[in-house]
C-alpha cells in the first residue's frame, strides 16, 4: 500500500470529475461533504437497466466510474469547495486479470476480492492510497508491490503529479 500526495489539485480534479481518465475504473462507494452529507453505493441494481443495457456491461456488480461521474460532479460543483469527499475505485475484472497475467503471477482472478484506489480531498488536500483484498489469507506481497507500481505509472502517463508520502 502507498499514499501519494497530489500536487495539482485543480488539474487532478478536472481529471476525475469532467475527462475520461479515471473512466476505466468501477466505482465502489463515493462520500461527499458539501453542506450536507451525501453517500453513493456503487453496486448496480439490475432491475433498473434494460437487458440490452446489462449485457453490454462487461461488469456486473459495480458501476463505471463514468456512469457516476456526472452525479457526483452535480455534487460538488459550485461556488464553494466541498469539506471533504472519498472515492473507492476498483479495478475491472479484465484488467485485473491483464496486470496478473502481464506480470507473470500465478495468482486466479478469483483469489483476488479487489484492487483499489482511494482517492480523498480533505482539508485542501487530494491523498490517493492504494489497497487490495483477497478472498483468502495470502501472505504473498508480490500483487500489492506490483498495484502500487501500476498506479505510479498510471499517474505518470497522464501527467499527474504526485509525491509519496
Amino acid at each position: 500500500m502507498i499514499a501519494l500526495n497530489i500536487s495539482e489539485k485543480k488539474t487532478f480534479t478536472s481529471m476525475l470529475f469532467l475527462q475520461d481518465t479515471f473512466d476505466s475504473f468501477l466505482l465502489s462507494q463515493a462520500s461527499f461533504t458539501t453542506g450536507t452529507a451525501i453517500s453513493i453505493d456503487g453496486a448496480l441494481h439490475k432491475d433498473y437497466f434494460t437487458d440490452s443495457q446489462w449485457e453490454a456491461m462487461e461488469q456486473h456488480d459495480l458501476a463505471r466510474w463514468s456512469l457516476l461521474k456526472p452525479l457526483c460532479f452535480q455534487i460538488i460543483k459550485g461556488t464553494q469547495l466541498p469539506e471533504q469527499f472519498k472515492l473507492v475505485f476498483v479495478l475491472s475484472r479484465s484488467n485485473t486479470e491483464k496486470l496478473i497475467s502481464g506480470n507473470g503471477l500465478a495468482f486466479s482472478v478469483d483469489q483476488i476480492g479487489g484492487l483499489f484506489l482511494n482517492v480523498r480531498y480533505e482539508q485542501g488536500a487530494i491523498t490517493c492510497t492504494t489497497g487490495l483484498s483477497f478472498t483468502s489469507f495470502i501472505m504473498d506481497k508480490t500483487l500489492e508491490h506490483i498495484w502500487d507500481d501500476a498506479v505510479k505509472r498510471f499517474f505518470r502517463s497522464r501527467k499527474i503529479p504526485f509525491e509519496e508520502l
